[in-house]
């Protein structure tokens, strides 16, 4: 078996319009397709950017359901890469996006800088700026 490229990422969101306002509006993502499953209690969209695609789902029970804390789950994170992270932050500061730090967050020795904030169904982002030249696998 080859796998040729990575297809997508699905996150179950306790509200599917609010998720889609968030992704579509605020992260400027595009909105692929959107189908509703009935025999599976289920609606799903696909949202994308460059590089990435994110299927959000939405069960009929998903308001009441208890998403496990980090720490218990296989889910850490989204991560998208940005230009600028600075202004990148800027931009959610002024909509209202509570970031984890008032500065970027240095790693691997000032080549990447990062922040994350939550989503509109709590599920834990990243916005990432690489100030280093990809490794090529």
């Amino acid at each position: 078996m080859k796998i040729n490229k990575f297809f997508h990422v699905a996150v179950e969101v306790p509200d599917l319009d609010k998720a889609l306002e968030f992704y579509i509006g605020l992260l400027g993502l595009k909105l692929v397709n959107r189908e509703k499953l009935p025999e599976k209690k289920l609606e799903v969209a696909f949202v994308a950017g460059e590089g990435c695609e994110i299927e959000l789902m939405c069960y009929e029970d998903s308001k009441e359901r208890k998403f496990a804390p980090e720490s218990q789950s296989h889910f850490q994170h989204l991560s998208f890469v940005v230009d600028d992270i600075e202004k990148a932050m800027d931009y959610l500061k002024s909509n209202g996006i509570e970031l984890e730090s008032p500065d970027p967050i240095p790693v691997f020795d000032g080549k990447v800088f990062y922040n994350t904030f939550k989503g509109p169904g709590g599920e834990l982002l990243e916005i990432a700026e690489e100030k280093r030249p990809r490794l090529n696998h």
